[in-house]
């Protein structure tokens, strides 16, 4: 398997968490986000602190041509991607009487489609090196709640994509990981969250297994 991660939603909490985790075990690490805001310094840093090659790439998941050149270009800076983690986000929701057309679509759009387009366009690479994509999510996906028609919405389509995705012959390991609460960041203490680095641990785990589940569940303890 080629040692390059490719991680979309390079986001100061679980997405900094994982691309440190991965470094630490000696991956390459490609930070897309749609400004350099974090990921920028946080290349940096993995720089620095480890012996790997990191990149941050502008890009925004909901635009094809914007996804494929990043892909084009960690390919031809950091190799063949090994490891895809669709992590870009869009939250928020409501009850069905209050919910937001435009959020509705924004939520889908980013968690969903944005995911579609990210496997699409690093799916060579993936069967290539007999890679892993793992999709962050959340339990409305399987659980939801009234109060969150969009995000529940948009979680459940984006774990309806892993599955078709794990059910074709692709040669690629396909999970999504349904995190049952609010991610908190490294050393801080949120009562009923689950911590950033717990859950990039459980991350890499599934990355090192041969077969993969479709279905992980992370859950606070």
């Amino acid at each position: 398997m080629s040692r390059t991660l490719l991680i979309a939603g390079a986001g100061p909490r679980l997405g900094s968490a994982v691309a440190r985790r991965f470094a630490r075990e000696g991956w390459n690490a490609a930070l897309l986000a749609r400004s350099g805001r974090v990921t920028d310094p946080l290349a940096d840093e993995l720089r620095n602190e480890h012996p790997v090659e990191a990149l941050a790439v502008r890009a925004d998941v909901t635009d094809p041509e914007s996804v494929d050149r990043a892909v084009s270009r960690v390919a031809d800076e950091l190799g063949r991607v090994g490891c895809l983690v669709a992590n870009a986000s869009a939250g928020g929701g409501s009850p069905i009487d209050a919910a937001d057309p435009e959020r509705f679509e924004r939520v889908w759009r980013v968690r969903a489609f944005g995911s579609f387009l990210l496997v699409r366009a690093c799916l060579s690479d993936l069967r290539e090196t007999d890679g892993t994509v793992v999709i962050s999510g959340t339990t409305y996906a399987t659980d939801p709640v009234p109060e969150q028609v969009e995000w529940g919405s948009g979680a459940a389509a984006a774990r309806g994509l892993a599955r078709s995705l794990a059910a074709s012959p692709n040669d690629v390991g396909v999970t999504y990981v349904r995190i049952g609460a609010a991610v908190r960041p490294p050393e801080s203490d949120f009562p009923g969250a689950v911590g950033a680095d717990e859950v990039a641990a459980r991350y890499l785990d599934i990355v090192r297994t041969a077969d993969p589940p479709v279905d992980v569940l992370v859950e606070p303890g």
